[in-house]
């Protein structure tokens, strides 16, 4: 192989040529990168716009997030005082008991407050899978979900918060596993 002054100004050239291809290789992959991350971040906004604008879901939420407070159980109500339903730890942790420890069956509250979680849960599922495939990564997800994630992980052995206690255990027993392992992924750590 000759030395560099034995190259002829074409050799220069070829080799000029070859590097800037290199140059311009690289800079077009990351910008390709850059413009998938971001197609994907705009599709999982999506998708997560489409599952919390389900009044159920919102309600959901509502009940994780509070002990205490009027929930939209019923949002296709007319009336406005009808579309709420005043709920307390203890009526959520209730609803969400296991058909087994429930002989005497489930109120109309408590079954809307089910489907409520139904609703949320397999939302969450759904999104389980993209991340099982690889289509999103939990850091694509954490920003939608790291809150409600901590709620349901972090505090659930928490005094005075049956509902959660509950939730996890209705999230094993119904089959909402892929749920809980999702939410296990992202919780953020404190």
């Amino acid at each position: 192989m000759p030395t560099l002054s034995g190259w002829t100004p074409d050799d220069l050239l070829k080799a000029a040529t070859l590097l800037g291809a290199a140059v311009a290789f690289v800079i077009g992959l990351i910008q390709y990168r850059r413009a998938q991350q971001w197609k994907r971040a705009e599709w999982v906004a999506q998708e997560m716009k489409g599952v919390f604008s389900d009044p159920l879901v919102q309600a959901a939420l509502t009940m994780i997030d509070w002990g205490a407070t009027n929930v939209v159980l019923y949002p296709e109500r007319s009336e406005e005082n009808a579309r709420s339903v005043w709920l307390t730890d203890g009526m959520i942790g209730a609803a969400l008991r296991p058909h087994e420890e429930r002989s005497d069956g489930f109120s109309r509250d408590e079954a809307r407050i089910r489907a409520s979680f139904d609703h949320f849960l397999d939302g969450v599922e759904r999104f389980n899978s993209y991340m099982a495939t690889g289509l999103v990564t939990a850091n694509d997800l954490r920003p939608y979900l790291g809150y409600w994630a901590g709620h349901i992980c972090r505090r659930h052995d928490a005094a005075g918060e049956q509902r959660l206690v509950q939730l996890r255990r209705y999230m094993d027993r119904y089959g909402f596993t892929g749920a809980l392992t999702l939410f296990e992924a992202i919780t953020p750590r404190v």
